[in-house]
């Protein structure tokens, strides 16, 4: 992580922090919270390569 100067946007900043490893690699004795240290080791599923831009042009229709 980095810091960064203060916002000074009228919009709200978020963060989204991931790390990611083998499922084989998973936590055996968890030692942090649930929110930092995710007990679900489900292997992620790839998306289409537009996912991105179809989930934007939803949000846009939607929004209009």
């Amino acid at each position: 992580m980095h810091a960064s100067a203060p916002n000074i946007t009228p919009y709200p900043r978020r963060i989204v922090y991931l790390t990611l490893c083998a499922v084989s690699n998973h936590i055996r004795k968890p030692t942090r919270p649930d929110w930092i240290a995710h007990r679900d080791f489900t292997p992620i599923e790839p998306v289409a390569n537009s996912a991105l831009i179809d989930y934007a042009r939803r949000y846009k229709a939607a929004a209009e």
